[in-house]
């Protein structure tokens, strides 16, 4: 059984989710960051850097967002979550997703802690990651309008929602509060609300109870 460790309405959502949506045996174990729990000795002892999320399987030990949802997408192929390897279309998957990770979250953790990057400056430190903020959001959005052109779809990739669909659902929950928020650029918002009202991401939410309104 896999065991995921998570704290409430964190990057470990999009695993989270996903676990609903493979419909997999795991055992959920809540971090209180809050608390720091995520630094005691017990907790770094499993992931040195003492970040959530992590996945443990039996002896595997699986850090970072991305590379949980790689590997649960992968052992379970017959579930759909990520395109067949060696295909186009996993190439394109490993761009989006790792867009996310390594681009629009990044940049979200700098604007809701400028003070980790400049004591002198955090206003302006905020101000230039809202604006990469939505120059991302507003590339995510072109992208969708193209799709549309293609008739692909209903999800990001194709008419499979995959792990990068739950990922964006759950990096648009954090930009709820922003001025000009994910849920504001039409195509966007009728994605995330096609993502959120399947059932396994309705449970995940219900789960941390992540109440509406969603994103």
């Amino acid at each position: 059984m896999y065991q995921l460790y998570y704290c409430r309405g964190k990057a470990s959502l999009t695993p989270h989710m996903l676990l609903e949506e493979l419909d997999v045996p795991y055992q959920l174990v809540p971090i209180d960051v809050k608390n720091n729990q995520h630094k005691t000795a017990q907790y770094l002892a499993l992931n040195p850097m003492g970040q959530i999320p992590l996945l443990i399987d039996l002896d595997v030990k699986i850090t970072e967002t991305a590379a949980i949802c790689l590997y649960l997408s992968d052992k379970h192929p017959e579930k759909n979550f990520a395109p067949a390897l060696g295909t186009t279309e996993r190439g394109l998957f490993y761009k989006w997703l790792f867009f996310l990770t390594s681009n629009l979250q990044a940049e979200l953790m700098i604007y809701f802690n400028p003070q980790h990057y400049s004591e002198s400056d955090k206003a302006g430190v905020k101000m230039r990651a809202y604006e990469n903020i939505s120059g991302m959001l507003d590339l995510i959005e072109n992208q969708l309008v193209e799709n549309q052109s293609f008739a692909t779809g209903p999800y990001f990739l194709d008419k499979h929602c995959s792990a990068v669909d739950l990922m964006l659902l759950m990096l648009s929950r954090w930009t709820s509060d922003l001025a000009y928020p994910a849920r504001v650029r039409p195509c966007l918002n009728k994605l995330l609300n096609l993502v959120v009202s399947r059932p396994a991401v309705i449970r995940a939410f219900n789960d941390e109870n992540i109440v509406a309104p969603y994103f």
